[in-house]
This record gives C-alpha cells, sequence and structure tokens, in this order.
C-alpha cells in the first residue's frame, strides 16, 4: 500500500508563504527577467526567416508590464492577481512565449519549469501535479500547431521528460512546506506553554495543535501517575471544548491503550477489505538506528476500534515521573511512517515545556496553599481579634446608653456592621484553607463571595453572568479575578449605580469580560481605567469602555488565551 508521508492544509501553507515579502520580491523579479527576456528574444534574435507571431508578442509585453508593476508596486497590486493565479498565468502565457519565440526554444520550457516550481514550494504535491500536467499539455498542443512537421515521438518524449522532471519538483517542494510546518509546529508548541495559562489549557492547546496539524479527529493524550498508579485520559476532538480535563479512566482500559512494548512507535491502517490484509498496515518502529517492523494487528485493529479510527498513529510520552502514550486518530488513511516519527519527535520536544509548567504549577500550588494558609493565621490573629474587640467595646457602649439616647439605633447597627465583617473575615479564612464550594469552581465562587461583598458594603447588587464554556486555570483566574474586582470597586466608588452585572463569555481563544453598570439620564464623560487597563495588557489583552444607551457604560476586557 501507499500511504502518503503527511497531510498538508495548502490553504495554510500559502498563507505563511505568501506572508514572507523578501520571497515573493524574488519571485516576481524572477517573473519579470524572464518575461522581459523572452519578450527581447522574440524581437531581436527570432529564429527562422518569418516575423515572430503580433498577437504574441502583445500579449507577452502585456504581461511584462504587469510583471513590472507587480514588482515595483506590492502592495497596490490588485486581489485578483495575488495566491495561485499568478503561476496558472505564468502557465498560459508560456503558450504566447512559444508562440513568439517557437517551441523549440529554450524560454517556454524555462518559463513552464519556473511555473511548477513556484506552484510546488508554495502550495505543495497537489498543486505542482496539476501545473505540470497543465503545462505539458499546453506545450504539446503549442508545438503541433507551431511545428506540424516535428515527429510526434520526441514530442512524446519531451513531454515523458518534462512530466517526470514536474513531478520531482512538486515532491521536492512538498517536502520543504512539511519541514517547514513541522518546524513551525514546534515552535508554537513552546509559545502556549505559558504558566499563567495553567497545565489544563497548556496541554489541550498543545494537543489542538497536533490534531490540527495532522488533519485528524482526535488526539489523546493518557498518562499514568507515577504515585498512585492511576491513570488519566485527555481528549481533543475537532471542535471540542477549550478546556480538556484529564479523566482518570479504569485500568483494563489503561492497559488496552498501552500495548507492549512500551517505547513502540506505533502505526495502523484498517485494511479496504475485511478478508484480506490489502490497503492495511500494522508497524511499530523501535527508536534511534531501527527499522519498521510488523506488529500484532489483532492488537492494533482493537486499539483502533477504541479510538473509532480507521487509522492512527502512536508515540511513547514521559511526562514528569509518569509515563504514557499520545494518540492521534483519523477517519481517513493520510497518516504515514513519516507522521509517526514526527510525532515521536512531538512527545519527546513539543511537550518537554509543558512538562516543566507542570513542575512549576505544583509548586507554585503548594506553595500558594502554604501562604494562604500562613494568611489564614494572620487574619485571625490579627484583624479578627481586633474587629471582636471593637465589637464588645461597642456592645458594652450600648448597654451605657440608655434606650431613650438618639444614638442607640446608630450604635445597634455598628455592632451588626462589625458582626458582619468579623463573620466574612472568618468566611474568608476558611476559604482560605479549604477548597471552593461543591459543584463550583473556585474562581466563581470568588466571584460570588465579591458580589456579596459589594451588596453588603455598598449596597450595590452585582449579578454574576458566566458561560458555561468559562474555565480558567489556577493562575489566569486570579489574574482575571484581580480584574473584576478593580472594575467593581470602579463602580461602587465611582457611580450611582445600585445595580451591575459581570459577563464572562469565551469566544474562540479569547476570554471575554464586560463589566456593565447603568449610567442614568446623563452618560459619563470619556475615560479608561488605568489600572484595569495595565492589568488586562499584561494578559496579553486590551480594555476598553464604551455607552450604550440601553445597558449603560460598559468596561470590555478581551484576554486571549
Amino acid at each position: 500500500m501507499v500511504i502518503a508521508d503527511s497531510p498538508l492544509d495548502k490553504d495554510a501553507a500559502s498563507a505563511a508563504a505568501q506572508s514572507d515579502v523578501a520571497y515573493s520580491q524574488l519571485v516576481a523579479r524572477i517573473r519579470l527577467v524572464l518575461t522581459v527576456s523572452a519578450v527581447l528574444v522574440a524581437v531581436l534574435d527570432h529564429p527562422g526567416p518569418e516575423r515572430a507571431n503580433v498577437t504574441a508578442l502583445l500579449v507577452l509585453s502585456v504581461y511584462a508590464a504587469l510583471c513590472a508593476a507587480v514588482y515595483l508596486f506590492p502592495r497596490c497590486q490588485p486581489r485578483w492577481t495575488r495566491g495561485k493565479l499568478r503561476h496558472r498565468l505564468d502557465v498560459a502565457v508560456s503558450v504566447a512565449v512559444a508562440a513568439a519565440v517557437g517551441p523549440a526554444e529554450i524560454f517556454p520550457l524555462v518559463f513552464l519549469l519556473f511555473a511548477i516550481v513556484v506552484a510546488s514550494l508554495r502550495y505543495g504535491l497537489a498543486e505542482g501535479v496539476r501545473v505540470t500536467i497543465a503545462t505539458v499539455f499546453l506545450y504539446y498542443v503549442a508545438a503541433i500547431v507551431t511545428l506540424p512537421d516535428v515527429t510526434p515521438a520526441r514530442l512524446l518524449l519531451r513531454a515523458a521528460v518534462l512530466l517526470a522532471f514536474g513531478r520531482v519538483i512538486a515532491q521536492l517542494g512538498e517536502m520543504h512546506i512539511l519541514a517547514a510546518r513541522r518546524q513551525a509546529l514546534l515552535r508554537e508548541m513552546n509559545q502556549v506553554a505559558n504558566p499563567r495559562f495553567g497545565i489544563d489549557r497548556s496541554m489541550t492547546a498543545a494537543l489542538e495543535q497536533v490534531r490540527a496539524f495532522f488533519l485528524a479527529d482526535s488526539c489523546l493524550l493518557l498518562l499514568d501517575d507515577h504515585d498512585s498508579g492511576a491513570h488519566a485520559l485527555r481528549t481533543v476532538r475537532a471542535r471540542g471544548p477549550a478546556l480538556a480535563a484529564a479523566d482518570p479512566i479504569d485500568p483494563a482500559l489503561a492497559r488496552a491503550m498501552l500495548p507492549a512494548p512500551h517505547t513502540q512507535v506505533l502505526l495502523y491502517a484498517r485494511p479496504w477489505c475485511r478478508w484480506c490484509a490489502i490497503g492495511g498496515c500494522a508497524l511499530g518502529h523501535g527508536g534511534a538506528g531501527a527499522a519498521w517492523a510488523p506488529h500484532d494487528p489483532a492488537r492494533l485493529r482493537q486499539l483502533a476500534d477504541l479510538l473509532g479510527a480507521t487509522a492512527f498513529i502512536s508515540a511513547p510520552v514521559r511526562f514528569g515521573r509518569g509515563k504514557g502514550r499520545i494518540y492521534v486518530a483519523a477517519r481517513t488513511r493520510h497518516l504515514g511512517r513519516g507522521d509517526a516519527l514526527f510525532l515521536a519527535r512531538i512527545a519527546e520536544q513539543g511537550l518537554r515545556a509543558i512538562d516543566r509548567i507542570d513542575l512549576l504549577d505544583r509548586i507554585a500550588s503548594d506553595a500558594a496553599g502554604l501562604e494562604r494558609k500562613k494568611i489564614a493565621l494572620d487574619l485571625h490573629d490579627t484583624a479578627i481579634q481586633s474587629y471582636i474587640g471593637l465589637q464588645l467595646g461597642l456592645v458594652a457602649l450600648c448597654r451605657k446608653a440608655a434606650p431613650s439616647n438618639p444614638l442607640a439605633a446608630d450604635l445597634d447597627k455598628l455592632v451588626s456592621m462589625a458582626a458582619d465583617v468579623i463573620a466574612q473575615l472568618r468566611d474568608e479564612a476558611r476559604c482560605a484553607c479549604g477548597a471552593a464550594p461543591a459543584g463550583d469552581t473556585m474562581f466563581l465562587a470568588a466571584l460570588r463571595r465579591q458580589a456579596a461583598r459589594a451588596l453588603v458594603t455598598y449596597g450595590v447588587e452585582v449579578r454574576i453572568d458566566a458561560g458555561a464554556n468559562v474555565a480558567l486555570g489556577d493562575r489566569l483566574g486570579a489574574e482575571v479575578l484581580q480584574i473584576v474586582r478593580e472594575g467593581i470597586s470602579n463602580v461602587c466608588r465611582h457611580t450611582e449605580a445600585t445595580k451591575a452585572t459581570v459577563a464572562l463569555r469565551c469566544s474562540g481563544a479569547t476570554l471575554h469580560v464586560d463589566i456593565i453598570n447603568p449610567h442614568g439620564a446623563h452618560a459619563p464623560p470619556a475615560f479608561q481605567p488605568r489600572s484595569l487597563s495595565e492589568r488586562a495588557s499584561a494578559l496579553g489583552g486590551a480594555a476598553c469602555v464604551r455607552q450604550d444607551g440601553a445597558n449603560g457604560t460598559i468596561v470590555s476586557v478581551e484576554i486571549p488565551l
């Protein structure tokens, strides 16, 4: 069977190529030199006694002027001249070159090979082969029309050589794009390993990049815990959630997904026919210096059924003190040996930065837990005890005041406020040492406590509207919580609003936080919250303020995830 070395997203590859200004300018310069040279040869050095074809010469001259404009004014060129149309125009113009200088000359072949090279380097094998077939066909037709005496055998020989040479160039272009995309993937995986996003979000982003690179349906990571021996599975699917948590799985399922030997890279493709092995493969690779060897097909077929895939590749993973496997599964047979070996490289190099994040995250979490306990003890020994003393003093003062004293009602209110503050401080100390309420995240629990505090202290009712897809790690959640606290504080201290709304939504790879409060009949003057904007900027996002006649003032914060 023939399995493709790698799937390629040609649009993504072309977008990356077209963003390289120097490369585009070099191609435009070569195209201009070739076109002008063809015009000069047709005018000054035309072979044969007859003159050059006037129509073909006119087409070449117009195309030369267009190439000059594209080269001299790259930013002013119309949209229709970009993309694949450029090298396809080269193929069409090659007919005019053949008519102007004759197909027996070298210029038509140079023009055709230039179009094949540009198409292959920018768009890979498929486009290179299409352009090769088109160029050979046009060259063959042009030779038959302009050279009626030429023997068909010579034309067929030239066409065969051009086809073979074009196919080789297209394959080289495919390899060039593949190498560039692999380097870009490893670089991007190092960039998504951001400690402030936490291990869950960083790992989800990395697995999604792997899945998208291979154009697969799912990417799975199975890891064991060195201390407990339990296994956790993290699954990322196309159009799945932005955060894929690690779910514990049954030991029997874990053993089924960890076939022996554990160090081998695996490749499996289901046969075309159930009763024979045609079109299928079950291979294993032992690592550096080894070769591909047959693997147990029944075991890998069971794995494919378990993954719901027609083909899959898998590589061993070592993550901290744990180990396991990464799987890339697809419903088509486009995964090949090169893909499996590159997945092993991803597991060895691309996930290493996330491994360091996991270690830092555990260290930071342990340190944060100890710091929270210290703060809780300090809070109990200083602030809570001071407030208890203040409450006792106020109670004694209330007992001394007669019921008819005009300050009696105010004193009773102060005693109640002191009791509420003591209860809040004790609740903060208890929450600092414990976990979030059951069924809720620590982030949302902290937001609700902040809203309750705003209602008690300032009389502002704050509604928390969090989307179902909002899931933040500890680090990013703490940063966003500070932004929301700042926004609620601004509403309470600088406006006369009695109600406010905090809306949190995740859209794609962006977290949207909107803090909304009614502004009454008169809108406030334009302003920009400096502290809140600085916090958003430190997270790579931005903050803006806008006025909505229906909803009031909206402070909008966007943070990339």
